[in-house]
């Protein structure tokens, strides 16, 4: 199931390919610049080359004055050659850097709502299974597993109105992995001894449906979940996988766990306890981590005086962003979980010494931006905050 530190550590990915992109687009224009001012090779007209790299330098001396302000400022006696490349560029970065915000921003969303579709998709395969048995020609697949085929969990599964559902809606399907799933089923669940175990006990026993239920969730938690080729295949066909694919597992986990004997229906895990909320958070992280992007910058420089703010790592600004940005206007998240969830962020995304810095730098803010009033805290968020 999905937390709040998954949903910051997606927003800090997501932030960081978003910077990225931006830093590529800023070249992009300088190369836009100097492509303008580039010798015409077709002229008839004498080239001045030292003119053109006057005029070039200028124009990206101008380019580089409207980055810094968020402006177009026409430098004092500019040619209007000069002043309309600087601003042509600068006009196309600002347009890209858009584009690419609306791509980060629904690509963040859209990569968080599969996780829920992979798990439908994953809980198909017992199913998947079971047809591929039945469609043995020489029979000997459906006899031998008959028991795996009459499995109650498999069929509240299929009886399951909202997964069938989803099923459809997301249009899944195993069709084109049926040989992955074969092989998975041969090489590995045909020659565990628990699963050798099951299909040969008898059914009469008292604890039926526990056994049944032990063997599914042993069927993905050591058969599945830990064969190679299905996390190859899994991992080149989704590339947030090996991130993923726990929340996955433990969904899949408490998916069986739940059920009962006695259950007509089996209860489907949810991707958050209120995606709506949380949702809500995930979008709102990362926009105001944009918007207020040299707001912030300015507040980490001020604190930072040691560090020159254009050389500090990539990753440590943006976590300091992410941490200012939560602080200042999620009034309900104590500032103590806030710095935690950060210096935690930190230490698996950032460098070893990030930490103490990314520690260092939100102690300090903290403390200043509630004495002036900016952050103010309200409900649950008071808690620790004394």
């Amino acid at each position: 199931m999905l937390n709040r530190r998954i949903l910051r550590s997606k927003a800090l990915q997501c932030l960081y390919a978003f910077y990225k992109s931006k830093e590529a687009n800023y070249n992009l224009a300088l190369d836009y610049i100097r492509d303008r001012f580039l010798p015409d090779l077709t002229s008839m007209e004498p080239i001045d080359k030292s003119e053109l790299n006057l005029k070039k330098r200028d124009s990206i001396k101008t380019f580089e004055l409207n980055f810094k302000h968020d402006s177009f400022i026409k430098l004092q006696d500019s040619e209007e050659d000069i002043e309309v490349a600087a601003h042509d560029a600068y006009i196309d970065y600002e347009k890209q850097n858009e584009e690419d915000y609306k791509r980060y921003r629904r690509n963040m969303l859209q990569d968080v709502e599969r996780i829920f579709e992979l798990y439908l998709w994953i809980l198909m395969i017992p199913e998947e299974l079971i047809r591929i048995m039945e469609n043995d020609p020489s029979g000997k697949l459906r006899i031998k597993n008959k028991r795996l085929i009459e499995n109650p969990i498999i069929a509240l599964l299929r009886n399951n109105n909202i997964f069938q559902k989803g099923i459809i809606d997301y249009k899944l399907s195993w069709t084109k992995e049926t040989d992955l799933l074969y092989n998975w089923f041969k090489n590995s669940v045909n020659q565990d001894e628990d699963y050798e175990s099951y299909i040969k006990e008898k059914k009469e026993k008292k604890d039926n449906f526990a056994t049944d239920k032990k063997l599914i969730l042993h069927l993905y938690k050591n058969l599945l979940f830990k064969n190679d080729a299905f996390q190859e295949f899994m991992a080149s066909d989704d590339l947030n996988w090996n991130a993923d694919r726990h929340i996955i597992r433990s969904m899949i986990g408490k998916t069986f766990k739940n059920v009962e004997a006695e259950d007509t229906n089996i209860e489907l895990a949810v991707l958050s306890n209120n995606w709506e909320e949380d949702r809500s958070f995930f979008e709102k992280l990362f926009e105001i981590s944009v918007s207020k992007d040299k707001e912030f910058d300015k507040l980490i420089a001020e604190k930072s005086k040691n560090w020159d703010i254009e050389r500090m790592a990539i990753m440590d600004k943006i976590i300091l962003k992410m941490a200012i940005g939560e602080m200042i206007y999620f009034p309900n998240i104590p500032i103590k979980v806030t710095i935690n969830e950060y210096i935690e962020l930190s230490k698996n995304f950032s460098t070893p010494k990030s930490k103490k810095f990314v520690n260092g730098i939100l102690d300090v803010l903290s403390e200043e931006l509630m004495e002036q009033g900016i952050v103010k805290k309200s409900g649950r968020g008071l808690i620790d905050n004394k």
